[in-house]
């Protein structure tokens, strides 16, 4: 009789545990993929961060570039209106035979 009483108790037992562990997995899977989700969106906004950075970094290195040109060319425009560089200078008489 004894016996009898111990097994639906045993069976019920076995039943929870059941439950438990399939709810348990359930959770973890869940869990999983809602991290999943939030590493990719994390990634996302990264490569949408970088990008902008990048993208600044560039407009900066255009106007430098442009501002470096410009007084490259001012300062060339300088240079060419006070010697011309095809004519030899009056200073140094060129020798015939002789390399400068």
């Amino acid at each position: 009789m004894n016996s009898c009483h111990k097994r639906p108790l045993a069976f019920a037992a076995l039943g929870a545990i059941v439950l438990t562990l399939a709810g348990c997995e359930a959770a973890e899977q869940s869990a999983q993929k809602l991290a999943d989700e939030a590493k990719k969106e994390a990634q996302a906004l990264i490569e949408g961060s970088v990008g902008e950075v990048v993208d600044e970094v560039n407009r900066q290195v255009d106007a430098l570039q442009d501002s470096t040109n410009r007084a490259l060319g001012k300062a060339e425009a300088e240079e060419g209106s006070d010697r011309p560089h095809d004519e030899p200078s009056a200073e140094r008489p060129v020798e015939p035979g002789v390399e400068t």
